[in-house]
């Protein structure tokens, strides 16, 4: 979830409106033509098989419109495990 201000210029003045509560947040899982899935290792991410059991260690990636910073370049905020990390 993320906290989205809503703001206007008008003759040289910003109107900002009270924070809106911006809830879609999209959740993929990322694998290659080789099947090989996202996973975090020694706190670095990285792409390899994962089967039976290890299959649990694969990372959903989530993703949030980023209407902050120049939206018509459609930027995101990307996140890892559950959302409490980021990528940059």
């Amino acid at each position: 979830l993320a906290l989205l201000f809503l703001c206007a210029e008008a003759e040289g003045f910003t109107l900002c409106h009270a924070p809106v509560l911006q809830t879609k947040v999209f959740q993929y899982r990322i694998w290659d033509v080789n099947q090989k899935s996202l996973y975090l290792r020694d706190n670095q991410l990285v792409a390899g098989h994962l089967q039976g059991a290890n299959a649990a260690l694969e990372e959903k990636v989530f993703w949030v419109p980023n209407r902050a910073f120049e939206p018509a370049r459609l930027p995101v905020i990307l996140g890892i495990q559950n959302g409490t990390r980021c990528l940059a």
